[in-house]
């Protein structure tokens, strides 16, 4: 059997660890069997009786393999997954009996539990023959939590220090082709306003859960946020955000939702009168999957930006500003 000794980077998720955390102690692994072989007679005369371990004695094929495999998972070569899960169930063992119970070759048990050693995950006592014993499960398993999060803490650093100079480079008009790419773009967006957001729904239930709560997070930063639609229910979501959203319609909102055929114009959005983004919606491919592209800038020079930011501002200025100057007009 070939097996990958090289370690998988990988997410240290809560079901990982729990299928782990849950699968070792009831791992059952095959203890060492032995019986008896007989070397050619002796000068004696006599038989004398040698006790070896069986041919091949494997780990239990159900919780333990999945224990192992949740094990590769969090960065484990197999064969450190397989010692690990072998000494997990033993009070201590030697290499040979290690190598047996994980059915890998002696050879390499010890630069494996080098290795693991070096990990934190298993203790050495320094006797004939030395011998190895595992720490407890939830040891290990903040071990490997613990090294998966400097993984993440080492590339969120490294990314936001090279996310400046990939939005210089960012000059121009960028395409969008799934749904889920043009709601994490509007989030993005969103979340990165400085002074305002003004969103257009134009479609029914387009204003998902993820661009709600951005909305939400920018009006708690006393950003102002602007939501133009005819929705009756976008409407009704809005005000039930408790946030201070300013809701209107216009004229211009109300040709652009009346408009029929495919694509429909879908969503728009204007952060600090600079970054634009309009989405359309296409006929489904898949039930239930919005089928929605988008264009999107964040070139406040580029002509696209200058357009949009022109028909955003005067609609704000004909219809929301009017409004609040008649609402604080002296009685």
């Amino acid at each position: 059997m070939s097996v990958s000794h090289s370690a998988r980077p990988c997410e240290v998720t809560g079901t990982v660890a729990d299928r782990l955390s849950r699968s070792t102690p009831r791992i059952r692994l095959s203890r060492p069997t032995v019986r008896e072989e007989h070397r050619p007679q002796c000068s004696s005369g006599k038989n004398t009786p040698k006790r070896l371990p069986a041919a091949d004695p494997t780990l239990d094929m159900g919780e333990a393999q999945e224990a192992i495999a949740a094990l590769e998972e969090l960065g484990l070569t197999e064969y450190e997954a397989r010692c690990f899960v072998a000494l997990a169930q033993l009070p201590h063992g030697t290499a040979k009996e290690i190598g047996q119970v994980a059915d890998i070759p002696r050879s390499r048990v010890y630069e494996t539990m080098d290795r693991l050693r070096k990990k934190g995950l298993i203790e050495i006592h320094e006797t004939e023959p030395r011998m190895y014993q595992s720490v407890s499960t939830d040891t290990a398993i903040q071990i490997l939590r613990k090294e998966y999060e400097s993984y993440f803490d080492t590339a969120e650093r490294t990314l936001e220090q090279l996310e400046p100079a990939y939005k210089e480079a960012q000059q121009g008009v960028w395409a969008l082709n799934t749904h889920e790419q043009v709601t994490g773009r509007i989030v993005d967006l969103i979340t990165d306003a400085s002074d305002e957001v003004v969103l257009l729904v134009l479609e029914e239930d387009m204003l998902d859960e993820a661009t709600a709560d951005a909305l939400v997070d920018v009006s708690d930063d006393d950003i102002s946020v602007h939501v133009g639609t005819v929705s009756e229910s976008t409407r009704d979501h809005v005000e039930g955000m408790a946030i201070d959203a300013t809701v209107f319609t216009t004229d211009l909102i109300e040709w652009f939702t009346a408009m029929s055929g495919s694509p429909r114009l879908s969503r728009l959005l204007l952060v600090d009168r600079g970054p634009v983004l309009v989405s359309a919606l296409h006929e489904e491919e898949l039930p239930g999957v919005p089928n929605e592209t988008a264009v999107w800038t964040d070139g406040v020079d580029h002509g696209f930006a200058t357009f949009a930011e022109r028909v955003f501002t005067y609609e704000l200025k004909e219809n929301v500003t009017a409004e609040t100057d008649e609402t604080h007009e002296p009685t």
